[in-house]
C-alpha cells in the first residue's frame, strides 16, 4: 500500500466514492516507520523526463522487492556528448538502467547522490548513451508498495516537473494497477517550481481508477487540486503506460 495512504483512507474511499474534494485529496504524510528489512538493491529501470539540466526520474516500481519503492527524483544528467547539443527526454520515451546494482532506499534517504547509468530510447536495441552520470538533486515524494494493498478507486495523478516541463504521474496503489506518465499543459494555472516539487494530487473528475479510463493524447479533462480549485489541462504526450500486477 502507499506509505502515505493508510488502510483507513482506502476504506473510506471505497464506501463513499464521491466524498467532498478535501477528504478525497488530503493524503496524510509519510509515516515515520517503514519496512526496511527487504533488500532494495537492483539496477532499477526508470523513465527519464525533462532535460539533462532539469531531469526527472520515475522508477518503474513493482509490488515486490527490490523495486517496491515509488519515488520521484529530481536530478542533473551529465554526459560528454551533451556539451554542444542537449537532448529533450520529453520528446519520446526514454528509460535508464544503472550500470551497477544500487540500493534505491539510499537515494530516497539522501545517502546516494550519484550513479552511472545507460539511457535507451523505447524500442532501441542498444543504449543511446552509456556512462551517463546521475546527480541527484532531491526526492520530493516517495511511497512504499505492498502486494496486498487495495487500489484507490478514483483516477488520481500527481503533478511534478518544472514550469516549462509539467508532468502528471499516476502512481501505483494496489494490484492490479498501472504506471502512466504524461506531459501536460495546464490551461488556467501556472505552477512555480516550489509548487511542482510538492507532488500535489490531481483528481480527474468522475473517472474511476481503471486502465480504460486513463487519460489519452489530446484529452482536455477537468480536474481538482488539493486546494479544491478546478483545473483544466491538455495531454500533450504520453511517455509511459505499463500495467503492474502483484504475483
Amino acid at each position: 500500500m502507499h506509505a502515505d495512504v493508510p488502510p483507513a483512507f482506502h476504506f473510506v474511499l471505497a464506501q463513499a466514492p464521491t466524498p467532498p474534494v478535501s477528504s478525497r485529496l488530503e493524503v496524510p504524510p509519510q509515516p515515520a516507520t517503514e519496512v526496511r528489512s527487504e533488500s532494495m538493491v537492483g539496477t532499477h529501470p526508470m523513465l527519464v523526463m525533462g532535460t539533462p539540466e532539469a531531469a526527472f526520474l520515475w522508477p518503474l516500481a513493482t509490488f515486490t522487492p527490490p523495486d517496491n519503492l515509488q519515488l520521484f527524483i529530481s536530478a542533473k544528467l551529465v554526459h560528454p556528448a551533451w556539451k554542444t547539443r542537449k537532448p529533450d527526454f520529453s520528446s519520446g520515451s526514454y528509460t535508464l538502467q544503472a550500470d551497477e546494482p544500487f540500493d534505491l532506499s539510499a537515494v530516497r534517504d539522501g545517502k546516494l547522490k550519484s550513479l552511472k547509468v545507460s539511457i535507451s530510447k523505447a524500442g532501441a536495441a542498444s543504449p543511446e548513451w552509456k556512462g551517463v552520470e546521475v546527480q541527484v538533486k532531491a526526492v520530493p515524494w516517495h511511497s512504499q508498495l505492498h502486494p496486498r494493498s487495495a487500489s484507490v478507486p478514483r483516477l488520481l495523478y500527481r503533478v511534478f516537473g518544472s514550469p516549462g516541463n509539467t508532468f502528471l504521474v499516476h502512481e501505483l496503489s494496489g494490484s492490479p494497477d498501472f504506471h502512466h506518465v504524461l506531459k501536460v499543459k495546464f490551461k488556467d494555472r501556472r505552477f512555480t517550481a516550489e509548487q511542482l516539487a510538492l507532488g500535489s494530487l490531481v483528481d480527474v473528475n468522475d473517472m474511476p481508477n481503471v486502465r480504460g479510463a486513463r487519460l489519452k493524447l489530446g484529452d482536455s479533462p477537468q480536474g481538482t487540486l488539493l486546494d479544491e480549485k478546478p483545473v483544466s489541462f491538455k495531454v500533450e504526450r504520453e511517455l509511459l503506460f505499463r500495467e503492474v500486477v502483484a504475483p
